[in-house]
């Protein structure tokens, strides 16, 4: 799990940083103008809430009434993350003499919590912090466009959208927020599709053990028939489109080896998995060579409309701060959702979990306000739940103590799961977050000593994330099994919990209860029932499977890892028709505006799709049908996109295959 988020953390600073080299305002002037005479030179101070609810720390030394060193201690953040941006954020707060530091666009936690700290710090030392915000010192002209098509987001779903509407002919205006295209789709891994051509190379013409139908029920089934219909039947048929589509642009796709959730071995692998070093450099040389006009570092505010509530364009602000009015004839918003929008996913998660579970921040653009604000129905809001981390502590022992079905207790010392749901990412991250988006796992010494047996072939039971951190057999293969671990790491990694307050080994069981915060009779009773049910090979309350029931809780010490829920982003803001069309409450169509990605409902009601590859199918696939909508109803006739491969499609198709199969998912 936690390779996942460094992954993607490290996508999200890329972005996040690259927004701080565009910023175009300042508060020097304003810093200069403060009277020195309030300014006291010293060393100053202050915390403020960052990432997960911890703090940030900013030190600022001040000389001659002028910030001349700035130090961010990041150390309770993401460690491929917010202690990564640590420096930056130091380097912009002195060169800058503000705690203004350009938290709206690619913001994360890490950024707010700095900036604040600043401004406390600055305010300490006498700065009038209230005339240092960044005020404009950029004289950028006010502008007008015109175009076809707008795409207002060139993520993984927008840049998509944006080159489908130019091979249709359509003049593109494509408005992004950083400076540089694909966004989160940057850190995915793979999208869904059924009856792809890999599909079809690996399992022949008839020989898929799944089809159309049965995903199509799938969907609605784990929707309870409150899904868009319509839709999920559109994006489950095109979706082997869009792999032949991405191939013929010479994106690399390989059919996984294998399924990625143990959950998921009993059915044909539908999962696509990304085989480029940089997929989104591949679709950026096609949106060069079709004349896309990608305005960087620009950011949409609102939308524009005709007397009729059609919509006709946007209006920007532009990277020198000025104005940028587009009018289009049909416009695609492709923003991702509400992740960063504190307030939203407050009322999704509920606070209590927004507070515990590590939370994955993306932009804070307007993409959803800008549709609602023009009439937008507002769609079924959902959380990306997938799976459960440590927070605040580099170490691996995690990878045994939240990946394994072993003894789950909630804050109460209960149990409140069949623990086989970590054969699912989803299933068990939900669970988690139904929880209060916290849990705990107990292992004893006895446990112990077997994971960290050297002799031992590995631990004895399955693990989660055995893709990431499983064992591979004689013949190379991965296994569903972890190697045991050796006792320094073992150790290493439960001082490093217990400093950040994520675990901790304990001698008793009065111990472990007070670390949870739960009564001791009650875990007691727990652990007492659970190891019955490990002895007679039946759990008579959740029924998990005999061959999981493998390790009881008898002996102290006893290890106990905090867990919180991982919650990758957000899904849904509008509904839309099967053509993207954005709907009103009435299911009337707002004239020319679509929808594509994250902003959509309707795939997953509830909670999110337990399905390999949905976020990144859905993305890619709704942008390409919207970009050929939008070009449609600007006037123009896109071509009709199936599941042929041009020779560059083979071609990449062969190669990405023969490198995925080798275990290799980047060009060489």
């Amino acid at each position: 799990m936690k390779k996942w988020f460094k992954s993607i953390l490290a996508c999200l600073t890329a972005v996040s940083l690259a927004a701080c080299g565009s910023a175009s305002t300042s508060a020097s002037s304003s810093a200069e103008a403060s009277s020195a005479s309030n300014v006291k030179d010293g060393t100053y101070t202050a915390s403020a809430e960052g990432f997960g609810g911890q703090d940030v720390t900013v030190t600022i030394t001040v000389e001659g009434g002028k910030i001349t060193n700035t130090v961010v201690d990041a150390s309770t953040q993401s460690a491929d993350y917010g202690q990564k941006a640590a420096d930056t954020l130091a380097q912009e707060i002195t060169d800058g003499q503000t705690w203004d530091i350009d938290v709206a666009s690619g913001a994360t936690m890490t950024r707010n919590g700095a900036s604040e700290a600043a401004k406390d710090a600055m305010s300490q030392a006498g700065f009038d912090v209230d005339n240092l915000a960044k005020t404009s010192d950029a004289s950028g002209e006010d502008e007008t466009a015109e175009c076809d098509v707008l795409v207002i987001g060139v993520g993984a779903s927008g840049s998509v959208a944006a080159l489908k509407a130019a091979e249709s002919g359509a003049k593109v205006i494509g408005v992004e927020a950083t400076d540089h295209i694909g966004g989160m789709g940057n850190a995915a891994q793979g999208m869904f599709a059924v009856g792809s051509v890999e599909q079809k190379d690996r399992y022949g013409e008839d020989g898929e053990t799944t089809d159309e139908e049965y995903w199509y029920n799938h969907f609605q089934e784990s929707n309870d028939d409150l899904g868009n219909a319509k839709l999920i039947r559109t994006f489950i048929s095109e979706a082997k489109n869009t792999v032949s589509y991405m191939l013929n642009h010479g994106v690399g796709f390989f059919l996984s080896k294998t399924a990625q959730q143990i959950a998921h071995f009993d059915t044909e692998v539908v999962y696509h998995r990304w085989n480029n070093a940089d997929p989104f450099t591949y679709i950026g040389n096609a949106l060069d060579e079709n004349g896309v006009d990608i305005r960087y570092n620009t950011t949409a505010n609102s939308l524009t409309t005709d007397a009729d509530g059609n919509v006709t364009g946007a209006v920007c602000t532009k990277a020198d701060g000025g104005t940028l009015t587009i009018t289009a004839k049909s416009t695609i918003v492709s923003t991702g959702s509400f992740a960063n929008n504190p307030d939203l996913m407050k009322e999704v998660l509920g606070e209590e979990v927004y507070n515990n579970a590590m939370v994955m921040a993306g932009a804070e653009l307007p993409g959803l306000e800008m549709m609602w604000n023009v009439g937008a129905a507002k769609g079924d809001l959902l959380t990306m739940n997938h799976g459960v981390v440590t927070m605040n502590a580099d170490e691996k022992v995690s990878e045994l103590t939240l990946n394994t079905p072993i003894l789950w207790v909630n804050r109460e010392g209960k149990r409140f799961m069949n623990e086989d749901l970590l054969k699912d990412t989803v299933h068990f991250s939900s669970a988690v977050v139904a929880q209060g988006g916290v849990a705990y796992t107990i292992v004893d010494q006895a446990t112990v000593d077997r994971w960290t047996d050297m002799s031992q072939e590995n631990t004895g039971t399955w693990i989660h994330y055995w893709d990431q951190h499983g064992i591979v057999d004689e013949n190379g293969e991965p296994t569903i099994y972890h190697a045991p671990m050796d006792i320094d790491t073992w150790n290493a990694g439960f001082d490093a919990l217990t400093a950040a307050g994520e675990g901790g080994v304990f001698d008793t069981i009065e111990e472990a209860a007070a670390f949870i915060g739960c009564d001791a009779d009650d875990l007691q009773e727990t652990i007492d029932n659970y190891n019955t049910y490990v002895e007679n090979g039946y759990d008579e309350e959740f029924f998990k499977d005999k061959e999981d029931l493998v390790y009881s809780v008898k002996e102290g010490p006893y290890y106990v890892t905090k867990g919180h829920s991982g919650v990758l982003g957000a899904l849904g803001g509008v509904n839309t028709n099967e053509l993207l069309e954005v709907l009103r409450d009435d299911q009337s169509v707002i004239g020319n505006l679509y929808a594509t990605g994250n902003n959509v409902s309707g795939i997953s009601h509830g909670a999110y799709q337990d399905v390999e590859g949905v976020g990144l199918g859905f993305s890619l696939t709704s942008g390409r049908l919207a970009g050929a909508h939008a070009a449609e109803n600007a006037g123009y006739t896109p071509s009709e996109d199936t599941t042929e491969l041009t020779e560059l499609g083979q071609k990449t198709m062969e190669e990405a295959t023969a490198r995925g199969m080798q275990g290799t998912t980047k060009h060489e």
